[in-house]
């Protein structure tokens, strides 16, 4: 499981006994050091043994809720010793947030091409909220076309699910997005949605993509690599 807090990824899973890691196991402790040190953080990765830290599950919430570590962009692995210790600190993490739901699409015409947008600065994929007993393909669909300008959208099929976290009114969010294939033309006119901030809606090939990769999100760079990945083993 990851949980994107802005640039900084997450990650939590079982311990591999068979596994030899790239990268030694560290306390929180020592992670706490390293971040506070700063420096050359990009791109980095590091192991935590969890399952042997006290008081780990507010280590982890204090760690996603800093505004000066939320900017790195780096991945922390936590590593529990078995399923049941993960289920029980997914559940009382997830506990600690308000909870909401989110969907989008990865949507592709039939040149390949992936449809981005341009928010905030940011080049990212359409998505949004999911209204009262709305159906979520139903409103992952109806995201994509207010934001995109799109008419004609049809779901392929589900995607994945992602979890970030933000702030609102003094209070944390934890939002799972639900995402999922989609297709459209690409002769399909493009308008992008100015009252959501959506300044530009373009198709993009993979090479254009690794492109604007650096000007996007985490979290959507997650996405687009897990989509190159499966159409290579397809």
């Amino acid at each position: 499981m990851k949980i994107f807090a802005l640039n900084l990824c997450l990650s939590f899973e079982v311990i591999d006994q068979k596994k030899n890691y790239e990268f030694p196991r560290i306390t929180f402790e020592e992670l706490m050091g390293h971040l506070f040190k700063g420096g050359e953080l990009e791109g980095k990765i590091y192991y935590v043994d969890a399952a042997n830290e006290e008081n780990i599950l507010q280590h982890v919430f204090d760690l996603q809720t800093n505004d000066v570590f939320r900017d790195f962009d780096v991945n922390v692995i936590f590593q529990f010793k078995s399923e049941s210790q993960l289920e029980d600190f997914t559940f009382d993490f997830k506990d600690m947030f308000r909870q909401t739901d989110a969907a989008g699409g990865l949507v592709i015409n039939e040149k390949g091409e992936y449809l981005c947008i341009l928010n905030r600065n940011k080049w990212t994929l359409p998505k949004g909220g999911v209204e009262w007993l709305e159906p979520v393909d139903e409103a992952a669909v109806r995201e994509v076309k207010e934001e995109t300008g799109l008419e004609e959208v049809k779901i392929l099929h589900p995607f994945q699910k992602t979890f970030h976290t933000f702030r609102r009114k003094r209070k944390w969010v934890l939002k799972t997005t639900h995402w999922y294939n989609m297709e459209a033309s690409s002769d399909s006119s493009l308008t992008p949605q100015a009252e959501e901030d959506i300044e530009d809606v373009k198709w993009v090939s993979k090479e254009e993509w690794i492109k604007l990769s650096q000007q996007s999100y985490p979290l959507i760079r997650h996405l687009f690599e897990a989509e190159f990945a499966k159409s290579l083993t397809s």
